[in-house]
């Protein structure tokens, strides 16, 4: 199982897979927002700001993807996206069935120097307070399949961590 994944993350297509995927969540995520009208909260807007993570990472792992440092370093970030994604996503469960208390503000009070919503707000301004999430298929919320998304994405990361050290 570790030769197989060795293999599948030296080559091109898991990295490329990667990059669609992120670029097809970021899709969802506008089309969610501007054709279905679904306020982003401060949440939805980290998640989004960690897809982009998640595109810039796959494309380091794509150019760093045939050394052992390479792998171990792309494994890692992705580790720390997913991660990331993972602790966002409980929160916006957790806000939205009411398990946790919503600490989401109004703005992201990011520095100036990486003031994203100010660059770019059409993409990442938050538009509301947290509470629920559109429903998707099969009466499934976002919050919820964010969670197992990101669940599955951490496992896959802890995975590929462990396949970079080994050779």
């Amino acid at each position: 199982m570790i030769q197989k994944l060795q293999l599948l993350m030296q080559g091109k297509l898991f990295w490329f897979a990667l990059i669609l995927l992120g670029i097809a969540f970021e899709g969802v995520a506008v089309f969610y927002q501007y054709y279905m009208e679904e306020a982003p909260c401060i949440l939805c807007i980290h998640f989004r700001l960690l897809v982009v993570l998640l595109i810039v990472f796959a494309f380091i792992g794509l150019l760093l993807r045939l050394t052992k440092a390479g792998l171990m370093t792309s494994s890692f970030l992705l580790l720390f996206t997913f991660a990331g994604m993972l602790e966002r996503s409980y929160q916006l469960l957790g806000t939205e069935r009411g398990f946790i208390k919503g600490e989401c503000a109004a703005t992201l009070n990011f520095p100036a120097w990486i003031a994203v919503d100010k660059w770019m707000p059409s993409f990442f301004m938050p538009w509301t307070s947290c509470s629920y999430t559109p429903k998707l298929l099969f009466d499934i919320t976002m919050a919820e399949a964010l969670m197992v998304f990101s669940v599955m994405m951490v496992l896959l990361a802890i995975g590929m961590l462990v396949a970079s050290f080994r050779r």
